[in-house]
């Protein structure tokens, strides 16, 4: 997988969902109604939980006073009476009675209801099936009140006399609630007969109920209370907890959104800066917004900045149609543009091949343009290139046509001009002048021989070879002539460099014919320094050069330099160096030439080296 595939995962994988925030937040509300819940349960719980423990205290204090007054010596119904009466306003009870299985009251806090049915009253369960308390919800009617909602809690109570005076035995373990007293049986019968109006045997099995009902409505109200206050606490935290994940949420997308972008920037300039291309872009007033560094190099802008300076400012094209063409472009026209033309920069003109583009917005309105510029030098080179190996291959034929057809006539001229200077006696004006024929043949003999060699196709035989061995023959051919002309010679051979895969002849033709051009450029004499070193990228080329501080060259001659029968030499051929230039393309190597009027001449030529690449092979620099 690749990184970029990779990044754009990541980027992918960091925004939060839309649906993961409503799931989130639907979550924290179903905890949060639970929780609210499980808090309303427990308040209700607690609220009958006070409630059935007034009632449990009551009951059982109502069954003991019962008990109590029925044994006590000093008997009164009405003591009964004022008791459930008391009891009910102190402790602030709906109202306390004592009631009959068939729901008839004898007691009430309310003497007003005494001997009336307490309201819908359901007839017991049978002692062995009944609960120690019941608690039932219901409706009664209370005097200024109406019917209220009341809690109603119930107890059986034993009034069978006998068990009165002694009570049955408790389990082990457990307390005794009521102590046993001492009591006649039938004195207690017929104090239940005068309570409940009927006839009481001293072993008749009777119950009689103790009902307190309690007015919940004050718990309530708490609880209720509770309940809201919890509700609100519940609504405001999950207000709190969705406004705490939207925020999350939006955060979360921000950053997201924020880092693709910025990844996404990122890449873009990545890819314009990247471009083999120059790019320019402007907005709809040709003001420059973006140039990647291809441009600027090519501009010569450095690292100036430029955005908002007038496109004007900073391409400067040539006049012609072409300039109105990409100036449409800029100006809003929809139809891109592709068109040559040259700029000017601080190295002179540039020929270009400009690609004009209008950009538009999402909603089609004119945004600007983008520029793209393709330098054509090389290629405008290499043009140049071909066209003179074409006109050398012509010329060639052409000289290895005349050369032959001319030889031969000078081999007769020169036969007949050694002939007749025998016949003249020596030392005279016609032997003199038979000399001067002689030489003059041997000169045109000597282009002659030159045209056939640079019409004779030329085949390197590369091995490898020791670059530092070949400049040495070169160098022992011409010292003594250097001598002769007062130049000095200067060696600077680095040692242990690498092999390089030349033709030796070929490359000691090159140096001889180097060699000698700068010694004669010195006619005052001077110095000739050979130099061999590693250049390159990681060392990768061999380079020899030869300098002279001879009297130098202007641009004008150096742009002619290679040129074939150009020379400024008043006995040369002109076609020397171009034979050199042809040897050195044969063994892959580069000439480069520098050179100023009265600063003297260097020639560098350099060889890859053995195992590496060759790069531009046989270009010319000057």
């Amino acid at each position: 997988m690749s990184p970029n595939s990779r990044k754009a995962r990541t980027s992918r994988g960091a925004y939060l969902p839309i649906t993961y925030a409503v799931v989130a937040i639907c979550v924290l509300a179903a905890v949060l109604v639970i929780m609210t819940l499980r808090d309303v349960d427990r308040g209700r719980a607690h609220v009958l939980d006070v409630l059935d423990r007034k009632a449990m205290s009551m009951l059982t204090f109502l069954r003991f006073d019962m008990r109590t007054e029925l044994v006590s010596p000093i008997w009164s119904p009405d003591r009964l009476q004022f008791f459930a009466q008391e009891i009910a306003n102190r402790e602030n009870l709906t109202y306390m009675a004592l009631v009959t299985e068939e729901g008839r009251i004898v007691v009430h806090s309310d003497p007003a209801l005494v001997g009336t049915q307490l309201g819908e009253w359901e007839t017991p369960m049978a002692p062995e099936q009944r609960p120690h308390i019941d608690r039932r919800r219901r409706m009664v009617e209370i005097s200024e009140q109406g019917f209220v909602g009341v809690e109603e809690y119930v107890a059986r109570i034993d009034a069978t006399p006998a068990n009165i005076c002694n009570p049955a035995p408790q389990a082990r373990g457990r307390r005794r609630l009521l102590p046993p007293v001492r009591c006649a049986p039938a004195l207690v019968a017929e104090r239940l007969a005068g309570l409940l109006g009927d006839p009481v045997e001293e072993t008749s099995e009777l119950s009689i109920y103790a009902v307190v009902a309690l007015d919940p409505s004050e718990l309530e109200s708490v609880y209720l209370a509770s309940r809201d206050r919890a509700l609100v606490l519940a609504g405001a935290l999950l207000a709190i907890g969705a406004a705490a994940i939207y925020f999350l949420f939006v955060s979360t997308s921000y950053r997201s959104t924020q880092t693709a972008l910025a990844n996404m920037e990122s890449y873009t300039d990545n890819v314009i800066e990247s471009m083999a291309s120059g790019l320019v872009s402007v907005d709809p007033d040709s003001h420059v917004v973006r140039v990647n560094s291809r441009a600027r190099a090519l501009f010569g802008l450095g690292e100036r900045s430029v955005r908002g300076e007038p496109i004007e400012s900073v391409v400067r094209f040539e006049e012609g149609g072409a300039r109105s063409e990409i100036e449409s472009v800029l100006s809003g026209a929809s139809r891109p543009v592709e068109t040559e033309i040259g700029i000017e920069t601080g190295d002179g003109r540039v020929p270009v091949e400009v690609s004009a583009s209008p950009l538009r917005d999402e909603a089609g309105e004119r945004s600007g343009a983008v520029l793209l510029f393709q330098d054509l030098r090389e290629i405008e080179a290499l043009k140049d290139e071909v066209e003179r190996e074409r006109h050398l291959a012509a010329l060639g034929r052409l000289a290895a046509g005349v050369a032959h057809e001319v030889r031969n006539p000078l081999s007769s001229l020169k036969g007949f001009a050694q002939f007749l200077r025998s016949k003249f006696n020596p030392g005279s004006e016609e032997e003199r002048y038979s000399n001067i024929m002689i030489e003059e043949v041997e000169r045109l003999d000597r282009v002659v021989q030159e045209l056939l060699d640079f019409a004779k196709p030329v085949t390197a035989e590369l091995k490898e070879s020791d670059i530092n061995a070949i400049v040495e023959d070169a160098l022992s051919l011409v010292t003594e002539d250097a001598a002769f002309r007062n130049v000095e010679t200067v060696r600077d051979l680095s040692e242990r460099l690498p092999a390089v895969m030349v033709d030796g002849d070929q490359l000691r033709q090159v140096l001889l014919n180097v060699l000698l051009n700068g010694i004669e450029a010195m006619r005052d004499g001077g110095r000739l320094t050979i130099r061999t070193s590693l250049r390159g990228d990681e060392q990768s080329q061999v380079a020899v050069e030869v300098a002279d501080t001879g009297v130098g060259m202007s641009n004008e001659e150096l742009e002619k330099l290679f040129e074939p029968f150009y020379t400024t030499k008043p006995e040369g051929t002109g076609l020397g160096l171009t034979i050199v230039s042809r040897l050195i393309d044969q063994n892959h190597g580069r000439l480069a030439v520098k050179s100023a009027p009265g600063e003297g001449t260097t020639f560098t030529i350099s060889f890859p080296v053995v195992g590496t690449v060759p790069d531009d092979v046989g270009s010319e620099e000057r």
